[in-house]
């Protein structure tokens, strides 16, 4: 049985986003021992290098997010992976050859401007979508990113110990190379649908929608992301005589990282079918309700269970803002809609850390999580206030791409 076409253009972008994910989340523990080995005098120094340099990368997506989203909708979608890709092997490549920090902090900068990957390939991606399947496809592209984020650190760190962090830094960039491959001869452009046919769409999704569900992305993302810098030493805390703590607490962002995934594109499959204020609702309320309680852990098996429960609840939330913002656009704006959305998402997720250290540092651990909880509950609370009702059952079928 021959495979739709839209079905292959899929899945050949989520591999290639994964492979391309997973080469960019190598470097990620040994980070601060490159630091180290670049000229960082001591442990504070190695801190606050490695701070700066897992900052710079989110905040330059920022700018670049909506920048590069806008010239995709101008000039073509695909040759835009093939640019985040194709400079992504270049800089990683590079990274190997530096000779001191300031030279790392340049790539890595230059990496967040021209690399993206993730919101390219979303667009990509969702260009070739039906509109009915859009959650199952962006379910499945944004499941690539837990994918990587689980196992990328696990396999960047075990090459790094066997072939020293310089050449983990090369074979991560030919990964991304060999990504950008998969796109250049394995995916097509999408074709545009014809502007006539669009307009009797009559969006299942009300256009004012798209800035609430922008404003949920940056409050989730912001929330979430106060416990990344305390999560560590909480598992310290609380097993303070466990010898292989960090592979306790590898196991645990691992564990979290699959539960994620399986959300992610289980709530696809309902994001499209489903109110997005009842799904947001439930899905933010429960992820705030575990985080507030993973503070009262006294062990690592409770955190565990937590943290599993919470990748659950987590995990379909971007999917269904993202099925949400293509349902609601016309083909012709969804790379600078996905682009806006992309800087909004990297903007959370690079205040959230800030914020949550300081917490840690003025208050307690524990109270990080508390207030990561509540912000994440007031989110889910907002969503049947601010989102319009949407008509889930009167939509009119677009053509599929191989139909024009």
């Amino acid at each position: 049985m021959k495979m739709e076409n839209w079905k292959k253009q899929l899945y050949t972008i989520w591999i290639a986003e994964t492979i391309s994910l997973i080469g960019f989340f190598f470097c990620l523990p040994f980070l601060p021992y490159y630091v180290q080995e670049l000229g960082a005098k001591n442990l504070q120094q190695a801190a606050l290098w490695t701070g700066l340099l897992q900052t710079v990368g989110p905040l330059m997506l920022v700018i670049s997010s909506p920048f590069w989203g806008i010239l995709s909708d101008k000039y073509g979608r695909k040759i835009m992976v093939e640019r985040a890709m194709f400079s992504g092997f270049v800089i990683l490549v590079l990274m190997s050859f530096v000779r001191n920090i300031q030279q790392l902090l340049i790539l890595r900068i230059l990496q967040g401007f021209f690399t993206g990957t993730l919101t390219a390939a979303i667009v990509l991606a969702a260009s070739h979508l039906p509109k009915e399947k859009s959650g199952y496809g962006l379910g499945l592209m944004q499941s690539s990113s837990y994918i990587a984020a689980t196992i990328g650190p696990f396999i960047g760190g075990l090459l790094s110990d066997i072939w020293g962090y310089r050449n983990t830094f090369y074979f991560s960039g030919i990964l991304v190379g060999i990504a950008g491959c998969m796109i250049m001869f394995g995916v097509q452009e999408p074709h545009k649908i014809p502007e006539e046919i669009e307009n009797k769409e009559n969006g299942n999704v009300a256009k004012n929608n798209i800035l609430v569900f922008l404003i949920v992305l940056f409050l989730f993302q912001c929330a979430a992301t106060f416990i990344s810098p305390v999560l560590a030493i909480f598992i310290q805390k609380i097993a303070p005589e466990t010898k292989k703590i960090a592979t306790i607490a590898g196991s645990i962002i691992a564990a979290s990282g699959i539960a994620s995934v399986v959300a992610a594109i289980n709530a696809g499959n309902l994001a499209g079918k489903k109110d997005p204020r009842i799904l947001l609702t439930a899905m933010l309320s429960i992820t705030g309700i575990l985080t507030v309680l993973a503070c009262f852990c006294k062990t690592t098996n409770q955190l565990m269970f937590l943290r599993v429960a919470t990748g659950l609840s987590a995990g379909g939330i971007i999917t269904t803002i993202n099925t949400h913002i293509h349902l609601g656009t016309k083909q012709k704006s969804l790379g600078k809609n996905f682009g806006i959305a992309g800087g909004i998402s990297s903007l959370g997720a690079g205040i959230g850390p800030m914020i949550g250290g300081a917490i840690a540092s003025i208050y307690s651990i524990e109270f990080t999580f508390v207030f990561s909880g509540i912000l994440i509950i007031l989110t889910g609370l907002l969503c049947p206030v601010l989102i319009e009702k949407v008509d889930i059952e009167k939509k009119e079928r677009l053509p599929e791409i191989s139909e024009l």
